[in-house]
């Protein structure tokens, strides 16, 4: 014997929807008001195409901006490496100058100092001479 299972399903009755209202915009589309309010609608479309446009525009300058500062940045650190090389050299240099300076100084001190000891003999010598 074979049982049969009655299952019960449940009978939903589709309601009717209700018709969907035209819009005041579509209800006078094709009136002497619905021309300027196409009108308005395709400026106001403009302007958003206009600021969409824009917005592009100013990321595109932004990321140039960007590239271009970081490149900017990237030759300042090398040329400061650079100076701050030349100028170690620099000191160096100078340093040295400084020590010729001193030396061939002291060596020029002594020459004067033998010369005017020299005149100074050669002055007293003609004293002693005319007296």
């Amino acid at each position: 014997m074979v049982k049969k299972t009655m299952t019960k399903k449940k009978m939903t009755k589709k309601t009717a929807r209700p018709k969907k209202a035209k819009s005041v915009f579509v209800r006078l589309e094709d009136s002497f008001v619905g021309t300027p309010i196409k009108v308005a609608n395709r400026t106001f479309l403009a302007s958003l195409g206009v600021v969409a446009t824009m917005q592009n525009e100013l990321t595109k300058f932004q990321s140039d901006f960007e590239k271009t500062f970081e490149k900017l940045v990237k030759d300042g650190e090398k040329a400061r490496a650079r100076y701050r090389r030349e100028l170690k050299g620099f000191k160096k240099d100078v340093k040295g100058f400084g020590a010729d300076v001193r030396e061939y100084g002291e060596e020029l001190v002594v020459d004067v100092v033998e010369e005017v000891v020299e005149a100074k003999d050669k002055v007293v010598q003609n004293l002693r001479s005319a007296a």
